[in-house]
């Protein structure tokens, strides 16, 4: 959903730009007094450009900056995107979130635009109906237009078949200009175009520059039917028709029916000045609007593209955009263009190897901080194969509100005793299920965009003993995209490595010597996959659970309910004390199922998860205490394999 509302408001800024431009451009012409037929056609390419994602290719030169490659690279890959939601994607081993956890706030904005779009739909189409109505009894007249005493001023009404509409006072010249006027609008097929110009401001409502296109185009449609009208007249007879003007401008309010055009609609002060002021070009000066009108119309329909860049001009691989499409294929053997690798050594920076590279990417959206941009987004086309970076278990193969369909892989401990783990996010599909051995380039999903993304990627995840690192430094990337490894920069990561594992751990023992013989910490939940590690430093103390809502909620170990409440933050919540300065704490709970004071037993229900209080979605938030500091149980066989 993120892609689609992003690819859309990407359309809606490309049509305000051309909007922008276009009135620049017609208040020139209109000093130079083009006719208004030719700014109508400007205003025409205008809205096929609010609604067209595509256009007339323009090459641009690739940035030299990295970061602005990569943004002008994503910019282009939304424009890429089809605006209605891709099909889901093909089920995991796992078994889906609901729908209800998957919505995010891009989810509430489609809801907005969607009421917005209604709306004004409903109310246009009511006003239509209404004058409809008003003018049920009007009869026809010898000039084949209708009148009568319901017709209080010309317009012209209908979509296929429309009619005038003409006071039975107007009369004389006066009847014949204005009816001219509204015949210039249906020979031009003007009923049924400002609907459907109308419709696409609907689908913008949000876009000022949408509304002041609108308005742009009836201005100029009505002063182009007028210039047709006094086309050939005297100053005396074009006046009169200006009285007819401001006379049926004054007679109450204007229609403004999408399906209707009225006749003293509009800025009827610019018309009058327009219409006395208005004379015909000659050829020259004629041709010279039509040349910049037509310049112009290019121009809106123009879809700037960045080159791609060189590593992209290589026969790219077959692709689910070249190839026919087939059923997704059976995991692969490893592809003989790629060794298996064995684990980073960080005590031998120099001789370390690198792992396998999950992608063959066009470009790397690179690793930012552990607080931003967690991996490396390994932009391909949709489809693209994605391999393990090394021999493994698969832990995780499921579906995941912002990392779509995911993997992650247990590659094991290397010979400093560190344990490594990559996650590859937003896959199209999976291609391995949980606890499958995997060997190094083996094929295990494919590429895609689903969960929080803004095109086709893997995004590439490295951990080492819990500790995030960037990939850059440790997998086989292409020339300057992989970075040295120095020992100092290996140093730096081995001691973040050791000090994470390390610090603010409660053993099994400790444990047992505050819980009176309790030898082992329980799950809370049935056995989930871990959303969130513990994290304290940067605003996480604990552990999320990815759980459906109304699973139980278990004590992890004996002890004494302290709180169980609701917070706006933590939703319900409970506090456990188990003794020794030892507290948990549960978190987002549906509801609770015990109270202050109770005592309760290891693996007693306490309530069950829920999505209450400041959360994404159904998961249980866990969080332990040691003597009031966060303390990370991850370290015990409360999260044992």
């Amino acid at each position: 959903m993120r892609s689609t509302v992003l690819a859309f408001l990407l359309l809606s800024a490309r049509g305000g730009v051309a909007a922008l431009a276009a009135w620049l451009v017609c208040r020139a012409l209109r000093r130079a007094h083009a006719p208004s037929r030719l700014l109508c056609w400007l205003w025409l390419a205008v809205g096929l450009r609010f609604v067209l994602p595509w256009g007339i290719p323009l090459k641009l030169p690739r940035p030299e900056s990295a970061p602005l490659a990569a943004a002008a690279d994503t910019v282009q890959e939304l424009g890429e995107l089809p605006l209605l939601p891709p099909a889901p994607a093909a089920a995991a081993a796992a078994a889906p979130l609901p729908w209800y956890a998957r919505l995010t706030p891009w989810h509430a904005l489609a809801a907005v635009w969607l009421v917005g779009v209604l709306v004004l739909a409903v109310r246009g189409g009511i006003g239509y109906l209404k004058l409809k109505r008003c003018v049920a009894l009007a009869c026809k007249t010898p000039d084949g237009c209708y009148g009568g005493a319901c017709v209080p001023t010309p317009f012209t009404l209908g979509f296929v078949r429309p009619r005038v509409y003409l006071p039975d006072s107007l009369q004389g010249p006066a009847r014949q200009a204005v009816l001219l006027h509204e015949q210039t609008h249906i020979r031009r097929r003007d009923p049924l175009v400002k609907p459907l110009f109308y419709a696409v401001v609907c689908l913008h409502w949000f876009n000022p520059l949408a509304w002041l296109a609108f308005r742009a185009f009836e201005h100029d449609m009505e002063a182009a039917c007028d210039e047709a009208a006094v086309q050939g007249c005297t100053l005396a007879e074009r006046s009169t028709y200006c009285e007819s003007l401001l006379q049926f401008a004054m007679q109450g309010r204007p229609i403004r029916a999408p399906g209707s055009l009225a006749f003293g609609q509009g800025s009827v002060k610019e018309r009058i000045v327009h219409l006395l002021h208005y004379r015909r070009l000659g050829a020259g000066a004629l041709a010279l609007c039509a040349v910049a009108v037509g310049v112009s119309v290019t121009a809106c329909m123009v879809r700037p593209q960045v080159e791609a860049p060189h590593a992209a001009q290589e026969p790219p691989a077959a692709t689910a955009e070249t190839a026919e499409p087939t059923p997704t294929p059976a995991p692969t053997e490893t592809p003989a263009a790629m060794p298996a690798a064995t684990l980073p050594t960080l005590s031998d920076a120099a001789n370390s190897p690198r792992f396998v590279c999950p992608v063959k990417y066009k470009y790397i959206s690179r690793f930012a901080t552990e607080y931003s941009h967690r991996g490396d987004d390994l932009c391909a086309d949709e489809g693209t194969e994605i391999y393990a970076a090394a021999d493994g278990v698969v832990l995780t193969a499921q579906e995941h509100y912002s990392w779509g369909n995911f993997v992650e892989i247990d590659h094991g401990t290397d010979a400093n005793g560190l344990r490594w783990v990559t996650l590859y996010a937003h896959m199209k599909s999976c291609a391995v299920q949980v606890g499958q051995s995997v060997t190094a380039g083996q094929v295990i999903g494919y590429v895609g965009s689903t969960g929080n993304t803004t095109g086709n990627a893997c995004h590439f995840e490295m951990h080492v003993n819990g500790t995030l690192v960037e990939p850059r430094y440790f997998t086989a990337y292409e020339g300057s995209d992989a970075a040295e490894l120095t020992q100092e920069k290996a140093d730096e990561i081995l001691a973040e490595a050791v000090r994470n594992a390390s610090s603010d751990q409660v053993t099994a023992a400790d444990g047992a010597a505050a819980l009176s013989g309790v030898e082992l910490f329980t799950l809370p939940v049935a056995p989930p996959p871990q959303v969130s590690g513990y994290d304290p430093e940067n605003g996480h103390p604990g552990i999320d659970f990815a759980a459906e809502e109304g699973a139980e909620v278990y004590a992890v170990a004996d002890g004494i309910v302290t709180t169980a409440d609701y917070d706006a933050e933590k939703g319900n919540y409970v506090v456990l004390d188990h003794g020794g300065g030892l507290e948990t704490e549960y978190q987002h709970l549906k509801s609770s199922l015990v109270s202050a004071g109770q005592s309760v037993v290891q693996s007693q229900v306490l309530g069950y998860v829920g999505s209450t209080g400041n959360s994404t979605g159904p998961h249980l938030h866990f969080e332990a205490r040691q003597d009031s500091a966060p303390a990370d149980l991850t370290g015990t066989a409360l999260l044992a394999e």
